[in-house]
């Protein structure tokens, strides 16, 4: 009884934490993104969803995470906080764990949004899938059947005292 109910309770957190993570997407257009590397440790980590708010032509604040086309690797997408604001609006990103700022500065036009909301863990899969390590995705899936698994159990098992009560004779 105990396994089925806390198979259902994580489950369910999963569960919630994914519509967590999609709904201001779906209702806001905000944009979803799952953190591949540890360079805003410990701010984000791998494998958190972060959800970006638009910035409709405003310039973030310094402080702010922000996600932006990199620069340097064209057709990727880079998640660092603002360390400076140009004159020009363009900015000076700087990843937390990392020691310098980014040499290469962001354009305006190159910003997709500023972070408003991180979700825990939801995307590690996606994280270890992309990162091509089949052994840890195949042990959350496996996780996961566990998971489904042990949340059909009933949750209450016919009790010994109900056993015996049928078996009475109720004849006069």
């Amino acid at each position: 009884m105990l396994t089925s109910v806390i198979s259902r309770t994580v489950l369910g957190s999963l569960v919630g934490l994914l519509v967590w993570a999609q709904l201001p997407v779906v209702a806001l257009g905000w944009t979803a993104g799952v953190v591949q590397s540890g360079s805003m440790r410990p701010a984000l980590m791998p494998g958190d969803v972060v959800l970006y708010q638009p910035l409709r032509d405003r310039t973030p604040a310094v402080g702010q995470i922000v996600l932006a086309q990199d620069p340097t690797r064209p057709g990727h997408l880079l998640t660092h906080r603002v360390y400076r604001v140009l004159p020009n609006n363009d900015l000076i990103t700087k990843g937390d764990d990392n020691s310098t700022p980014d040499s290469t500065p962001i354009r305006a036009t190159a910003l997709q949004g500023v972070a408003r909301l991180r979700v825990p863990w939801i995307g590690l899969s996606v994280q270890l899938w992309r990162a091509g390590q089949p052994v840890p995705e195949a042990i959350v899936l496996l996780g996961l059947a566990i998971l489904l698994a042990l949340a059909t159990l009933p949750l209450h098992g016919r009790s010994q005292h109900q056993g015996r009560m049928a078996d009475v004779d109720r004849s006069p």
